[in-house]
């Protein structure tokens, strides 16, 4: 069972908010302390906070629809209608794009992003899953494994790591006999170093949440965009004990920018820097803010 924490407004490590504040400071305090910003209505800073990309969408409607997948699994293991399915990824990114907002359009890069641009490479990510001997090793498993199968579950991921409060939601954990495993889908590129990043935080996820009661934690990012394709890193004990030190590390740089750290209250805009790499400002939803549109 995974354990609940009461709110408390302390900052809490994430891969992605450290990579953001890595990244460029002004981007960070942007995403993070919006209500704290005296020159730009909170509103105008999340409305830019919650554009999206074409790629960003495809990632979050093929999450969707393989948690609906999985969903359907744990009752049936009845092959899935390719007709019905067809129908059900077109509906899903019909109700996506509704209310979306695309980075491409509001900064004039695009005259339009619609459900026909996405359609195609959501249907290829959800097929390359459905067609690979991983779904099938799942579709097998025994009923006693689905029933703690864990799906994307509800809220950020908390946990603890080393004692500090961190985020590290999984897209999909599961039992066999003495191991956990744990898959998370990639619709881009390939990062080795960020997504093993991700896998440790999972795992200790794991190990926190399931007080080591398996004998083995298989983390596996798994490739939908081009076939499928996975990847199982070696993840020894010295890495779980580095990588506790490395997220103490981490959140001490960001809580340099709080001016209350048990508060999470952030020092003053102005020393947020803007990052150096300019040429990268150019895929940031806040450029508008920085005058580097």
């Amino acid at each position: 069972m995974i354990q609940r924490f009461p709110f408390t407004p302390i900052l809490g490590w994430s891969v992605s908010r450290f990579d953001t504040f890595a990244f460029c400071k002004r981007k960070y305090y942007y995403t993070y302390y919006a209500k704290f910003d005296r020159e730009f209505p909170t509103s105008k800073i999340m409305a830019l906070r919650s554009l999206t990309t074409e790629a960003l969408s495809i990632g979050s409607i093929a999450h969707d629809i393989i948690k609906v997948i999985l969903e359907r699994l744990q009752k049936s293991t009845e092959a899935i209608d390719q007709d019905k399915l067809t129908r059900f990824i077109r509906n899903e990114v019909d109700k996506y794009c509704l209310d979306k907002v695309f980075s491409e359009v509001y900064y004039k890069e695009r005259e339009e992003v619609s459900a026909k641009d996405l359609i195609p490479a959501v249907t290829q990510n959800v097929m390359n899953f459905l067609n690979s001997e991983r779904y099938e090793w799942i579709r097998q498993l025994p009923e006693e494994s689905k029933r703690h199968w864990i799906i994307e579950p509800a809220g950020f991921g908390e946990t603890r790591i080393g004692q500090l409060k961190a985020y590290c939601k999984v897209d999909f954990m599961f039992p066999n006999e003495n191991e956990i495993y744990i898959l998370d889908w990639k619709t881009g590129k390939p990062d080795d170093f960020k997504h093993r990043k991700q896998l440790i935080g999972y795992s200790l996820f794991a190990t926190y949440h399931f007080k080591n009661n398996f004998e083995k934690i298989i983390p596996i990012v798994a490739y939908l965009k081009d076939g499928y394709r996975e990847e199982i890193p070696k993840i020894s004990q010295h890495d779980i004990d580095s990588f506790e030190d490395e997220v103490a590390y981490e959140t001490r740089q960001m809580q340099n920018y709080n001016r209350d750290i048990e508060n999470n209250t952030p020092i003053d805009k102005e020393d947020f820097a803007l990052t150096e790499n300019t040429n990268a400002c150019k895929y940031c939803e806040f450029r508008e803010l920085c005058g580097r549109q």
